[in-house]
C-alpha cells in the first residue's frame, strides 16, 4: 500500500539532497578526526582542527536547512518526526566529533593511545556505512542492504563498547599521572559516546525504512 501511495507523491527534491549532504559531511569529519588523532605533527593537527570546525559548521547549516524546510513544507518524504530525528542524529554525531577534538586541544593531549585511534576508526567506518544507508532511503528499494548496514553498525558499536572497557581498565592499571588519567579517560568516554550516537542513527534509519518500504 505504501508503494502504491508513493506513486502519487511528488519526488522529493529538497530533503533527500540535504540528508545526503549531511551524511557525506559526516564521513568527512569522522575521517578528519582519525587523521587528527593519528597525527603527531603540530602544524598538521592545527590544519585538521580547522577542517573539523569548518565541517561541523557545514553540518549545522544542512541541519538548519532541513528544520526550516520541515516547518514550511506540507509534503515531506516520510513522517515529520522521522525527518526531524534523522537530521538531529546526523548533527549529534558531528557535534560529538567536534567535542572530541576540542577537548583534546583543551587538555593539550598531543599524544593519543591506541584505543583512541581505534575508536575513531570505528566511528569513521560507522559513518561511511550510514552514508550508504541514508542514500538508500531515497527510493526504499533495497531492504536487505539497510538491514545489513544497521546490523553491521550495531556490531561495531558493541565492539567499541568492549574496546572502551578494556582501554579504561588498562589506563587505570598503567597510568601513574592522575591528571593524564582523567584527561585520557574523558576522551575515551567521548569517543565511545559517539559510537552510541552512530548506533542511534542506524536505528532511526531502520525505523524509517521499515515504515516506508
Amino acid at each position: 500500500m505504501n508503494q502504491i501511495f508513493s506513486l502519487f507523491i511528488p519526488k522529493d527534491k529538497t530533503f533527500q539532497p540535504l540528508f545526503e549532504d549531511g551524511a557525506v559531511n559526516l564521513s568527512k569529519i569522522s575521517e578528519a578526526l582519525v587523521h587528527f588523532i593519528r597525527s603527531k605533527d603540530e602544524a598538521e593537527r592545527s590544519l585538521l582542527s580547522k577542517e573539523i570546525k569548518a565541517l561541523e559548521l557545514v553540518g549545522d547549516k544542512a541541519t538548519d536547512a532541513i528544520y526550516d524546510e520541515l516547518n514550511k513544507s506540507f509534503i515531506v518524504p516520510f513522517d515529520k518526526q522521522d525527518v526531524h530525528a534523522l537530521a538531529t542524529k546526523i548533527d549529534d554525531i558531528a557535534d560529538d566529533i567536534l567535542a572530541i577534538m576540542l577537548n583534546m586541544e583543551l587538555y593539550h593531549l598531543n599524544v593519543s593511545n591506541d584505543a583512541m585511534l581505534k575508536l575513531a576508526e570505528i566511528i569513521a567506518k560507522m559513518c561511511s556505512e550510514l552514508a550508504v544507508a541514508i542514500k538508500e532511503i531515497k527510493h526504499f528499494k533495497d531492504k536487505q542492504l539497510i538491514i545489513d548496514i544497521c546490523y553491521k553498525v550495531g556490531q561495531m558499536e558493541s565492539k567499541a563498547d568492549r574496546l572502551y572497557e578494556q582501554s579504561i581498565s588498562l589506563l587505570f592499571e598503567n597510568e601513574t599521572d592522575a591528571i593524564s588519567l582523567i584527561r585520557q579517560s574523558e576522551i575515551l568516554s567521548l569517543l565511545e559516546k559517539a559510537t552510541d550516537k552512530c548506533d542511534d542513527l542506524a536505528n532511526v534509519i531502520e525505523t524509517i525504512f521499515l515504515k516506508n518500504a
